[in-house]
């Protein structure tokens, strides 16, 4: 299985049907939305291998596509956004997505998951916030 695409839910963690949610607030204890990651699996695009942020009126690189929802939205703090792309030179297809959400900052995940360093509440208080990932 892989993730084929990625989307922000605003308000409410109800995913497409067929998508899975992430049901894990991206600003937890930070006030503002409530926003979800949902995700695809083997769905009718290419598996994603890689998973970017990126802060302010930043432009997502070649072949990557921004998800244009800022995630600290209503929250005060840095503007981030996700960016993926399928692109295979940039790693293996990833092949399932989860939040870690902790008081400690660089909080690590468990074994066999990868974090990206990217704290989703940066700037904002609140919890600290981080996207994971498990790869092939």
């Amino acid at each position: 299985m892989s993730v084929t695409d990625l989307i922000v839910i605003e308000n409410a963690p109800f995913p497409p049907e067929g998508w899975n949610v992430i049901a894990k607030d991206l600003n937890a204890g930070a006030g503002g939305e409530y926003l979800y990651f949902a995700f695809e699996l083997n769905g009718r695009y290419a598996p994603i291998t890689d998973i970017i942020f990126l802060l302010g009126d930043q432009a997502a690189p070649p072949n990557y596509r921004k998800i244009p929802v800022d995630l600290n939205k209503g929250a005060g703090g840095d503007y981030i956004y996700a960016a993926y792309t399928r692109s295979p030179d940039q790693g293996n297809p990833i092949q399932f997505l989860d939040v870690l959400i902790s008081d400690e900052p660089g909080v690590q995940p468990p074994k066999g998951w990868e974090r990206y360093d990217t704290d989703l509440n940066k700037g904002a208080g609140g919890k600290n916030v981080y996207l994971i990932h498990q790869d092939t």
